[in-house]
């Protein structure tokens, strides 16, 4: 999907391997959803860098993962309502993505925020607290 619309895909790893305690498949869910949302929204600009990079940290006790665009960002009318049930920016969207999305990660003890990079893009970061 991201080579037919000509978008690089990067991802940086933690140095050390994160463990969180969850299910696998909402996680990775999770994941996927921001990452497609990212592509579709670098598929609607005409930016010269078309990037999405997904990131792993440690934060103190926690884990992050960090999924970024190059693209416009949100606008920031959007950006205090990306989480609300059915608002959407997309013409075909349902606007349940990004609630779905918050529902899992807070399910696993986790917090999940929208901000757009200081420049330029959007930033989606996931924080999950790691594994004893």
């Amino acid at each position: 999907m991201a080579n037919g619309r000509r978008i690089a895909l990067r991802f940086a790893p933690a140095a050390e391997a994160l463990h969180v305690t969850g299910d696998p498949v909402q996680l990775q869910q999770v994941i996927l959803n921001l990452i497609i949302n990212a592509i579709d929204a670098l598929a609607e600009t005409e930016a010269r860098t078309r990037e999405v990079s997904v990131t792993t940290v440690r934060s103190g006790a926690f884990a992050e993962i960090r999924i970024e665009d190059s693209g416009p960002g949100i606008a920031s009318s959007d950006l205090k309502n990306v989480f609300n049930p059915f608002y959407t920016t997309k013409p075909q969207g349902m606007g349940m993505g990004l609630i779905i999305a918050r529902t899992i990660v807070e399910a696993h003890r986790g917090q999940i925020i929208a901000e757009n990079k200081p420049a330029g893009g959007a930033r989606f970061t996931i924080r999950l607290p790691i594994a004893r």
